[in-house]
């Protein structure tokens, strides 16, 4: 396709979406995707991270095209690296432009909120409905991060806490009709200085300029109305002050929305009270999507060897050197998994590359391909084997066997003793347990949705490893993002430390495709009690 990209008009109202905490921009890609009778228009992302800025710099400047109409460039850039992203940018130079001024790195809290509301006025101008999207860093509240951080420093000091309120701020100052706020499970039991965070939340985002301090509203010009918000759950459609709610129905099972990840968050619904609105609720699929509906067709790769990786033979023979480790006390204690093992061995090809930046082939997904798949792309993109230790070469070995046999990831009591970390929290006990992260390697199984894909990936991979024995390794960029409904074309910058952490950090873009279906609908009931000034149920 040439440079000259022949613009289509989309009849659609347009509606303006403001996205804080952006991340790589998860929730705005499936917001950007909404195909209902209202356009959700990105017009600013503000994300602090040097990396996650670019990646939504890049694919602001894809949105930026009709749909479907990818200029050739874009994969000269993503797949073929004949074009940088200077070169790219400059083929286009008003499509770039526009995506610089809609991504914008900056970090709330610090930035001065003068810049802030200036920069949100500009992109909201002068449309009288809109939606605000974000989630808070969730470090601060997951029970992982309050468990390290207290090591580390007292858990009531960590600014995390109270970066909710830059939302709250923007809330109050500019009165969206509907907001969606995401958070970590963690939030649910998380408290700061003795109180209940996700309460104090609720009721500061049903009363936003109330609880705002007086500095806070001293900053905030031509203030307006103060409406207050109804806060709605996704899955229940109650709302805070219902009799029959509870914290936990603001949890969104993500797997129960075609989403193949056990990955469970709190995602709020505001909607202000002046518009009498109540929301249809997140409809369920029918079936589940594994992990094998996802990555199983990718191209097979092999982990390299982080002590040298010269060729697939000598990884094939640092793997076999394991087999004494693997398959001791399995007869005696899992009969019959040692012949698994020995026959994986033996059918360890040595003919793998370990992938790369761009790996030609593999079909589209057996589920969700009018999503993810782009066939222009000809392979997958950031489909990279990261380099691993021959003794845990070892461990992937064992547990992806084990996984076929127990449909089931071992705990690391059930791992041969040779085959045992060399850290003190992979001890056995007396009982001939371990106490501690027993679950340190996990096998991702191919016939279930994946565990939560975090940006723990990013450290080593054990708690992400790949189902299949004969590669063994742990999972790429791209499967992480496959199992996080990324598209194929979706391009994460930075280091692949950094992709890792983008991806692990991201709302599922396909949940919030779903999201984005609520907030048409309430949106569509908003513009017509106006019209008929009365209040609209859009409950289905």
């Amino acid at each position: 396709m040439s440079a000259q990209i022949l613009q289509h008009p989309d009849p659609r109202p347009i509606i303006p979406v403001i996205d804080l905490f952006a991340g790589p921009g998860g929730l705005g890609e499936g917001f950007s995707a909404h195909t209902g009778l209202l356009r959700f228009n990105v017009s600013l992302s503000v994300e602090k991270n040097q990396a996650a800025h670019s990646t939504l710099q890049l694919r602001s400047f894809i949105r930026q095209f009709p749909r479907g109409l990818i200029p050739d460039e874009y994969y000269a850039y993503v797949r073929d690296r004949v074009l940088t992203r200077e070169q790219l940018f400059a083929r286009f130079p008003d499509q770039a432009a526009r995506a610089r001024s809609v991504a914008w790195l900056a970090e709330l809290g610090k930035e001065p909120q003068k810049n802030v509301l200036q920069r949100i006025r500009e992109a909201i101008g002068d449309s009288r409905h809109w939606v605000l999207l974000g989630g808070p860093p969730c470090q601060a509240y997951s029970v992982i991060g309050r468990a390290r951080m207290s090591k580390m420093k007292k858990f009531a000091d960590d600014h995390r806490h109270t970066l909710y309120r830059e939302y709250l701020k923007i809330v109050a100052a500019f009165q969206p009709t509907v907001f969606v706020m995401e958070n970590v499970k963690g939030i649910l039991s998380s408290k700061h200085k003795n109180e209940a965070i996700f309460e104090r939340i609720l009721r500061d985002l049903r009363d936003p300029w109330a609880a705002l301090p007086d500095a806070d509203r001293r900053k905030i010009e031509n203030p307006g109305n103060h409406p207050k918000y109804r806060v709605y759950s996704f899955s229940t459609g109650t709302s805070i002050g219902d009799e029959e709610l509870n914290p936990e129905d603001y949890l969104i099972e993500s797997e129960r929305y075609s989403v193949p990840q056990r990955r469970h968050r709190v995602i709020l619904l505001g909607i202000r009270d002046d518009y009498d609105v109540i929301p249809p609720v997140l409809e369920k699929a029918k079936d589940r999507i594994t992990v094998r509906h996802m990555i199983e067709g990718m191209p097979a790769i092999r982990s390299r060897l982080s002590s040298g990786d010269r060729n697939g033979r000598v990884w094939r023979a640092a793997i076999r050197s394991g087999l004494t480790n693997c398959s001791a006390n399995c007869r005696e204690r899992f009969w019959g998994l040692g012949t698994i093992i020995r026959k994986a061995m033996r059918d360890i090809p040595d003919s793998l590359g370990a992938g790369g930046p761009f790996v030609p082939g593999g079909g589209r997904p057996e589920r969700l391909a009018g999503w993810i798949f782009d066939t222009q792309l000809g392979g997958v993109l950031q489909h990279e084997a990261r380099s691993h230790m021959a003794s845990d070469l070892h461990r992937y070995l064992f547990s992806t066997c084990f996984a076929k046999k127990y449909s089931s990831s071992p705990k690391l009591d059930e791992f041969p003793e040779g085959l045992l970390p060399e850290h003190e929290n992979a001890v056995l006990n007396e009982s001939g347990k371990v106490a501690n992260f027993s679950d340190r390697f996990r096998v991702q199984l191919w016939d279930d949705a994946a565990t939560t894909v975090t940006s723990h990936i990013a450290k080593d991979g054990h708690y992400f490893i790949h189902p299949d024995s004969h590669q063994c390794r742990s999972l790429t960029v791209r499967e992480a993002a496959r199992l996080q409904t990324f598209p194929d074309n979706y391009y994460f910058e930075g280091n692949r430390t950094e992709q890792y952490q983008q991806v692990g950090n991201a709302v599922p873009p396909y949940l919030a495709y779903q999201l984005a279906g609520v907030v048409d609908s309430v949106l569509l009931a908003c513009m017509k009690n106006e019209h008929n000034d009365h209040s609209v149920s859009v409950r289905t």
